[in-house]
């Protein structure tokens, strides 16, 4: 089997951004990243390969530097306005973005021709922060190539479209559901309890005193703070654990908002590619797995 080489970041660069580019390319590989970085692969390379012609690799992060927002950069833009989390821009030299293309909840990193320490710094900590939260590399042409093809976002998406909003009604839904549904555990010889707070839902189930099944639901939390987040076990108060996050998202197709899982262990199996639930089917596929967890405890 052909092993496939890795990058934490690969970078993309308009021709007047060469020599900035290479000090952070640079600076980057003193602090231990490993950087993918041609003198050719500026915006207009990128832009006009084919995907079976862009490296077949595995990359952490795909970094174009946007200094002016033109056909290549702005869907880069867009990516990460649509949830890409693989596409990292950098805004350097005071660039004026259109508002329509920044994601109001991404916090973008912004560089200068005299700080290549800092944004190299900067980078290393995102990388940090991507490992610490179990996100997987992704193969470079796949990222490249689904950027450039995203559709403008903000087309099919009301202006009346809240993240925060969904939030809020996931929370309440998923709350009211598990106070209904756990007192029917009783005929099965387990005791349930659903404490409902304003950011937190606690679900406990236990057999003679001993809890067989622990769920928290937190509002926000490593996806974001418009995010709700599953903490599947036992653990300390205030700790920072994650089996995963929901983070709404605007179906187009269906026209309703859903929640986009992305799953690192909450159904008890390894992190996948992200699901989308409503809040309906997001309840049912967690009395599921409760029940499929309870069923084994009591065989």
């Amino acid at each position: 089997m052909r092993e496939v080489a890795s990058y934490d970041v690969t970078v993309s660069f308009a021709d007047e951004q060469r020599s900035a580019v290479e000090a952070v390319v640079e600076a980057c590989r003193q602090r231990g990243l490993t950087v993918l970085h041609g003198s050719e692969q500026t915006h207009e390379w990128w832009a006009h390969k084919g995907e079976g012609d862009l490296p077949d690799v595995l990359v952490r992060f795909f970094v174009p530097f946007v200094s002016t927002v033109d056909e290549f950069t702005a869907a880069m833009l867009r990516a990460v306005r649509a949830g890409d989390r693989h596409v990292l821009p950098v805004l350097v030299w005071d660039v004026a973005v259109p508002p329509d293309l920044l994601h109001p909840h991404v916090t973008y990193l912004r560089g200068a021709e005299h700080e290549p320490n800092q944004l190299a710094e900067a980078l290393a900590s995102r990388v940090e922060r991507a490992e610490a939260a179990g996100w997987d590399r992704a193969g470079l042409a796949t990222v490249v190539t689904r950027a450039r093809e995203n559709e403008p976002a903000g087309e099919h998406v009301p202006a009346t479209f809240s993240r925060y909003v969904e939030q809020d009604a996931a929370m309440r839904y998923l709350g009211e559901q598990f106070a209904a549904a756990v007192p029917r555990l009783r005929r099965r010889g387990f005791v349930g309890t659903a404490h409902r707070g304003g950011s937190r839902i606690a679900l406990r189930i236990e057999r003679a005193g001993d809890t067989v099944y622990a769920l928290d639901i937190q509002r926000g939390g490593i996806g974001g703070d418009e995010t709700v987040n599953f903490v599947v076990g036992r653990h300390d108060a205030g700790s920072a654990c994650t089996n995963g996050w929901a983070r709404p998202v605007y179906d187009a197709e269906a026209g309703v908002a859903k929640l986009e899982l992305h799953d690192r262990s909450v159904f008890g199996h390894g992190a996948g590619e992200p699901r989308t639930y409503t809040r309906e089917e997001l309840f049912t596929a967690l009395w599921q797995r409760i029940n499929t967890v309870l069923t084994a405890t009591a065989g």
